[in-house]
Order: structure tokens, then C-alpha cells, then sequence
């Protein structure tokens, strides 16, 4: 009877490093794409004047992991609304740091562009391994509609996550800003292949 119950724990030792060795009880993977989900819903209520520049950084080192190493000022790279339909809210921006502006500024401005309808279509890649970084891709779409009109805009952004003090952290955010060269965004590839795009969401 012992030496059954030691054959059944070995088998059962066996089959979970073969499935662990596989990834399927690997949720790192799932982790990184959730960190970049939520810091993609925060930069884009932050390019929309929904949060402070304090405020956006506070929150999104809540969500995720960073490297020793990361530049926050590549958080604040963003577009940003068509503020050239709105002369106002151009002068708002201008005579104040984006950085500096406080709650109630920033209320003003969306205020001064509430008649603007912006719509904005995110797409995250599932995550590559080059067997010493991730990389997971995100591309934006935005549609700002404004009396009749329809103005667009695109960017792309790389996170690139290093394995520091054994846990996956992002070390770099590279975004690229297309205005309306969508043409662009059709082909992002990584290693001379096209990126698969897993994850689909609007705001």
C-alpha cells in the first residue's frame, strides 16, 4: 500500500513539472498583459486631461511593476486631444506645465472640450520572449469627432520587461506617435514576423 502511494506522488510530481514546464501553470504571462491593459486605460484618460501628471505616475506604479532602471518621463509621452479646434483650451495648456496642472485646471479644460467626441480603440500583442527580455506591443487608434468631422490619430507603444529580483518589470516604454499615417500600424512585426494582437478594447 506505501509503495503505491509513493508511485501515485511520483507520477504526480511528474505531471505537474511537465505541465509547469509547458507554462500552463505559468501566469506570468497573463500578469504582464494585465499591467499593460490597465497602464494603457490610464494613459489615455491622462492624455485626456482625466488625470494630473502626479496623479497618472502614482497610479500607474499601483498596477505595475517597474525596473530600478525606468525613466517615468516616458510614461507622459502621449497625443493629446485636438486642442487646435479649441484656441481656449490652447492657451489653458500654455500658460501652465502640463505637469503642474492641477484638478481643477484640468476639469476646466475638458470642460472647454467637451464639445469633441473622442473615441479610442486599444490592441495589446500577447508576450514575446527573446529568452532574456518580454516585450508585449500596443497600438492606439484614436477618433476624435468634432461637427461632422472625424480626425485621427495613432500611436504604437513596446514595453519591454527585464527579470529583476525574480520578477517581470517593465524597463522600457518606447512610444511611437503616427498622427494619421495609420499606414504605419499595419505592419508591426517582431523578428521579421507580424505581431499577434490578443487583446481588444475601447474607451
Amino acid at each position: 500500500m506505501g509503495r503505491n502511494i509513493i508511485i501515485v506522488f511520483l507520477l504526480l510530481l511528474m505531471f505537474s513539472s511537465f505541465f509547469a514546464g509547458c507554462g500552463i501553470f505559468d501566469n506570468s504571462s497573463e500578469e504582464l498583459l494585465r499591467e499593460v491593459k490597465a497602464i494603457e486605460e490610464l494613459s489615455n484618460k491622462y492624455a485626456n486631461f482625466y488625470l494630473s501628471t502626479d496623479t497618472y505616475i502614482e497610479k500607474v506604479k499601483e498596477v505595475a511593476k517597474f525596473a530600478d532602471e525606468f525613466n517615468e518621463a516616458e510614461l507622459i509621452i502621449t497625443y493629446r486631444p485636438k486642442l487646435e479646434l479649441f484656441p481656449d483650451a490652447i492657451n489653458m495648456v500654455k500658460r501652465k506645465n502640463l505637469a503642474l496642472l492641477t484638478e481643477e485646471q484640468l476639469k476646466e479644460i475638458r470642460n472647454t472640450l467637451k464639445p469633441v467626441k473622442t473615441e479610442i480603440e486599444v490592441q495589446i500583442s500577447k508576450v514575446y520572449d527573446d529568452g532574456k527580455n518580454k516585450y508585449i506591443f500596443s497600438k492606439g487608434k484614436v477618433v476624435t469627432t468634432y461637427k461632422g468631422h472625424f480626425y485621427y490619430d495613432y500611436y504604437l507603444r513596446k514595453y519591454t520587461f527585464i527579470n529583476e529580483g525574480n520578477e517581470w518589470k517593465i524597463m522600457d516604454i518606447n512610444t511611437q506617435l503616427y498622427g494619421r499615417d495609420y499606414k504605419r500600424m499595419e505592419n508591426v512585426t517582431y523578428k521579421n514576423k507580424p505581431v499577434e494582437f490578443v487583446i481588444k478594447f475601447n474607451q
